[in-house]
């Protein structure tokens, strides 16, 4: 590397009201004094899993309230440790009992257990159900016993088969939810067949905090914006800009700290997914006359009962509501990720789970559990870049209405019975899915942003960013999270997107990039792949925020951040993108200039055949290669002054592509200038003419590809010499080309990867080259065919991410 690898520089979220209920339950009351009592006599008590007592921190809790000192909102303090009973259920001798099941079936095993509290009951077992069986259960409180509920097997819930979840995992019931119960009834049937084996009966409870009574959800603090740092050297809003829209806000949400999950009961971590395809909603069945103050106890008792009685890595679902309308924070790492969950059998690699509370087999959902299951749908609906009002194929790992294999066409926010043989969501509350999916899908678009199709205007490349300097931001390398909100100078007032070239450097470990108008929460995305030791540049094409600002955003460690703007596309702009996909460039064999090496002394000027007339600028996808030194390459218009702005930075014998898109000077020409000896590759990947070509319509950057989690194709890395066709959704079937970040990690081999429309032959240009060791990203703008483009790979094999930028035409 060169002592110059660049040109030198020229809430936490508030509150909101609680829901706490009217009353605290006679046994919630004598828990806290046992626990007193207990502390007082013991000194502390260590909370277990099989501990027949309040947690020490319960107890410190309980007196802190008798004190009148109030836990902060949304803030419990330590886990409480829920309590797991478990009791076996022993088979009835043949004429012992004349017990029938509501099917009229003889009860052949059944336990009954009365003077312990709980909160969830559910059934255990080993090996597979066998044919016949049915589970009947019924729960006492103080008002008496409950009717004979039947209980849903695992077949319907759990995680995928053949998942590492899956193996550990012990067969089992739904968890029942029976809050403030002291009494539990099963009864097995089997139509005379065999029982299933080791029959165990839990009983969860889930313990008692005063900070269950004050509960109150919180915004996620992930997805707030950070606030702006403006860079712009003008001041005020341009009249008539083109405006963004927020994205979909994220709801108030207990998290699994306010909710007191003890992390320490998770036996395994779930996996990560790069996001959800469609939602599932769920009930969990049985109690409705819960408390608010209870709720925090019944998901607990879910937690424990999944992951210590079933052994799931965690609860299963991703969110759950209350009957209050409060959305749970459930599976961990929900709020700023996405993770697969247990709750929809065969599906959980494409779906989100939310499940109500209570149970909706004669009782409809309440107008706030409505709400809030909508509210969570359009938010990571938002997130993972779908329509809730569409329909998907989703391809079934397995479940009890679908075999593995089957693709079935489903919308995107359907009940658990459109997958599995169930009657969940319940009968009463399944009639009412349809309406959240409607209401799911009307915030979903009002939260979208608002991009207007523009054409393109070239600038001579000018520096308007650089953090190492001071210049636009603070003169201090962006840190891990955080981000730079700036308006570049000089833009029109009908903006509508820019292009620019974005570079880092001097990061302190592996990050990626995001660059996003500014206004629109982020979605998972990035734009340049970076790590120590190395200097790296990304071209980027982006919509803008309202005054034309951007945000540029650092994942990891802190990297200082450089950019210079290229172009800009408006509303008053006519040259559009006209296709012209050709290699117009290599050094190495004399294809477009002299079979020799650009030397710092000897910029090379490239004149472009066959340009239409009218041409303003040309989008190059230019490769350093066989490098004989480290340094950076610029292009520009021929026959002008060479900024001082860079395209790529490249160190000696490595490939490097990035794309560029220049102006062209007289003739239809271009200027390379490289700072270390060094051949040349260039592809022509569209040119924009005055007065015809297709406009450009940015989108809110969203991820439409990860071969990593299988995110819009297969799972699996793609190998050398084949095609991966990609359905980039959500945009017009006209569109005729698209812009994509194309990114590369865990190559086996050095390999150039290609974007192209579905259906035509792969050309000989490239796009990205990665090598082993390497995550690199890069711009690339392909023709599109049926809402599809495809990306290939030339040898080995390597993960693939791609995230839409925009579309052209359309």
């Amino acid at each position: 590397m060169t002592s110059h690898p660049l040109p030198p520089p020229r809430r936490v979220g508030r509150l909101v009201g609680q829901l706490a209920g009217p009353r605290v339950s006679h046994r919630v009351a004598h828990r806290a004094a046992i626990a007193g009592l207990l502390l007082a006599l013991l000194g502390s008590v260590a909370p277990s899993v099989a501990s027949a007592t309040p947690s020490t921190a319960a107890a410190a809790a309980a007196a802190s309230a008798a004190a009148g000192h109030v836990p902060a909102l949304g803030a419990q303090g330590p886990p409480v440790a829920p309590r797991v009973t478990r009791l076996p259920i022993p088979a009835v001798a043949p004429g012992k009992s004349g017990a029938v099941s509501a099917a009229g079936d003889r009860v052949a095993a059944a336990t009954t257990k009365v003077g312990i509290p709980f909160d969830v009951a559910g059934v255990t077992f080993s090996g597979t159900v066998p044919a016949g069986t049915s589970i009947e259960l019924r729960t006492r409180t103080s008002q008496g016993w409950s009717a004979w509920v039947p209980v849903e097997l695992d077949s319907e819930d759990g995680p995928d088969a053949g998942s590492s979840e899956a193996r550990r995992q012990k067969a089992g019931s739904v968890a029942v939810a029976a809050a403030d119960s002291d009494g539990v009834d099963v009864r097995v049937s089997n139509r005379g067949g065999p029982l299933p084996r080791d029959l165990t009966l839990s009983v969860v409870d889930g313990g008692s905090a005063p900070a269950d009574a004050t509960l109150a959800p919180e915004v996620p603090q992930d997805t707030q914006a950070a606030p702006a740092v403006d860079g712009s050297t003008s001041s005020g809003t341009p009249q008539g800009v083109a405006a963004a829209t927020a994205s979909v806000s994220a709801p108030a949400i207990v998290s699994r700290r306010a909710w007191g999950a003890d992390e320490s009961l998770m036996p395994c971590q779930p996996d990560p997914l790069a996001g959800f395809k469609a939602a599932v909603v769920h009930h969990t069945v049985n109690v409705n006359t819960y408390s608010a103050a209870e709720a925090p106890a019944l998901m607990r008792s879910i937690f424990a009962f999944h992951t210590q009685s079933r052994g799931w890595c965690d609860i299963g679902y991703n969110f759950l509501v209350d009957r209050f309308g409060r959305i749970y924070e459930g599976r961990k790492g929900g709020l700023s990720g996405f993770t697969q969950g247990a709750q929809a059998g065969g599906f959980n690699h494409v779906t989100l789970g939310v499940s109500v509370i209570g149970d909706f087999t004669s009782v409809s959902f309440p107008s706030a559990v409505r709400t809030a299951v909508a509210e969570v749908v359009a938010w990571q609906a938002d997130r993972s870049a779908f329509d809730p009002a569409s329909s998907v194929t989703l391809t079934s790992g397995g479940s009890t209405r679908y075999d593995a294999g089957v693709r079935v066409t489903k919308p995107r926010v359907m009940g658990h019975r459109d997958l599995s043989l169930t009657s969940c969501p319940g009968d009463a509350a399944y009639p009412q899915v349809s309406g959240i999916r409607s209401s799911a899908a009307s915030q979903w678009r009002a939260g979208q942003y608002a991009g207007r199709a523009g054409g393109y205007t070239p600038f001579p490349a000018k520096r308007f960013l650089d953090t190492r300097s001071g210049l636009g931001a603070a003169r201090a390398p962006l840190t891990a999270g955080g981000t730079i909100t700036i308006r570049p100078p000089g833009l029109p007032s009908d903006v509508t997107a820019v292009t620019l070239n974005l570079t880092t450097t001097s990061a302190t470990r592996t990050t990626s990039v995001a660059v996003y108008p500014a206004g629109v929460a982020p979605r998972s995305s990035s734009v340049l792949n970076t790590g120590p030791g190395r200097t790296t540049a990304a071209a980027v094409t982006v919509g803008v925020g309202a005054g034309g600002a951007i945000t540029i955003r650092n994942g990891g460690g802190s990297v200082h951040v450089i950019a210079d703007l290229a172009g800009v596309y408006s509303t008053g702009s006519s040259p559009g993108l006209v296709g012209s996909f050709r290699r117009v460039l290599d050094t190495r064999s004399g294809l477009g200039a002299p079979a020799a090496r650009i030397e710092p002394s000897r910029p090379l000027t490239l004149s472009l055949p066959g340009l239409p007339a009218g041409t303003r600028a040309v989008n190059l996808n230019l490769t350093v290669t066989r490098a004989q030194g480290s340094g950076y390459l610029t292009a520009y218009a021929g026959g002008s002054r060479r900024p001082a702005t860079s395209n790529l930075n490249f160190v000696k014998g490595q490939n490097v592509a990035n794309l560029a898109t220049v102006p062209v000077g007289p003739g239809g020409t271009v200027t390379i200038h490289a700072t270390a000896p060094t051949d040349v590759v260039a592809d022509l990947q569209g040119v924009f003419v005055l007065g015809t070509g297709s406009r450009f319509t940015p989108v809110s950057p969203r991820r439409v590809l990860d071969t990593r989690y299988g995110w819009g194709t297969g799972y699996g890395p793609l190998d050398g010499g084949r095609a991966l066709a990609v359905s980039v959704g959500n945009i017009p079937g006209s569109a005729s080309g698209v812009a994509m970040s194309l990114s590369a990690t865990g190559a086996t081999l050095p390999t150039a990867l290609t974007l192209y429309p579905t259906g035509s032959p792969r050309p000989v240009t490239s796009n990205i080259n990665v090598t082993p060791g390497q995550a690199i990203s890069g711009l690339a703008v392909s023709g599109i065919r049926s809402s599809s483009v495809s990306v290939s790979s030339t040898s080995g094999s390597v993960a693939v991410i791609g995230d839409l930028m925009g579309y052209y035409g359309g």
